[in-house]
């Protein structure tokens, strides 16, 4: 588990290094080459008995990347697929998330139904008591007054388009929330899950939340994405700690949500003067 997890970082960041130095739409602009490498990596697991224990972290790491593929590759894929009927960006989006989502459920029910008890990821999925709610609350409350209190910098952007609230949110209002399920099923859920079986819980939120950090040097943020990194590491942080607290998953589902659907119609906006 030792060779595999040193030989998994090692390509990861000969993959992705090159990503913080250089114009990510000029590297790889839809992480095809991370994707592919990601199931090879899997399908190795799946064939050689000997990482038989890495399988679970490997369906995790191919549930990020393939799901990111889809979503960054999902919009232009649409419209050259089928022109002006493709719709608007925002339903673009919204396309693209159902099938990121769509991938990840895939991947997490291999996860579920064909990995034995042992090396199953735990994913927190069964349970949401008022603990769970009240921190999803509060979570949401906290979370949303930190991003209105960053300066523009740290976010990764110089500017953002403004969002037609009426026009766009009936499409980017599920997208979020998509997008919200599908990143805290991968990351809270299968990856985090998975670790915790080869490592305490502590190191396991650190690694869920260092590889969610580096996942976004892949996305294109309108301007420089290493600022951005750090943030997205300490939000990882916190909801894997959530999660580990309340043994839901389910509130970085709807805080995510929240976030992301405040973050698009009103917070960057409003960072930006638009």
């Amino acid at each position: 588990m030792v060779t595999l997890g040193v030989a998994t970082f090692a390509l990861g960041a000969a993959l992705l290094v090159p990503v913080a130095f250089s114009d990510p739409n000029g590297v790889d602009p839809y992480m095809v080459r991370l994707s592919v490498t990601s199931l090879l990596l899997l399908g190795a697991a799946a064939a050689w008995r000997r990482l038989r224990d890495g399988r679970a972290v490997l369906i995790a790491v191919a549930a990020v990347t393939c799901s990111f593929t889809l979503l960054s590759a999902g919009p232009q894929a649409l419209v050259d697929l089928f022109g002006e009927r493709a719709g608007s960006g925002a339903a673009q989006i919204f396309w693209a998330s159902l099938a990121q989502l769509i991938a990840t459920l895939g991947l997490a029910a291999v996860a579920i139904f064909r990995l034995d008890a042992t090396t199953r990821p735990v994913l927190r999925l069964r349970r949401f008591g008022w603990r769970a709610v009240l921190i999803t609350l509060g979570g949401t409350a906290v979370l949303l007054l930190v991003c209105l209190a960053l300066p523009a910098t740290l976010l990764g952007r110089y500017g953002i388009q403004p969002v037609a609230i009426a026009r766009d949110l009936p499409w980017l209002g599920p997208a979020s929330l998509m997008q919200a399920l599908s990143q805290e099923l991968q990351f809270r859920g299968l990856l985090m899950g998975s670790l915790e079986r080869v490592a305490g819980p502590q190191w396991a939120n650190a690694a869920q939340a260092l590889f969610f950090g580096l996942t976004h040097l892949a996305v294109n943020y309108q301007g420089p994405v290493a600022p951005f990194v750090p943030v997205t590491v300490a939000v990882g942080l916190s909801l894997g700690w959530i999660v580990q607290r309340t043994g839901s998953l389910w509130p970085a589902i709807l805080i995510h949500a929240a976030a992301d659907i405040a973050i698009t119609v009103a917070v960057l906006p409003g960072l930006y003067g638009f």
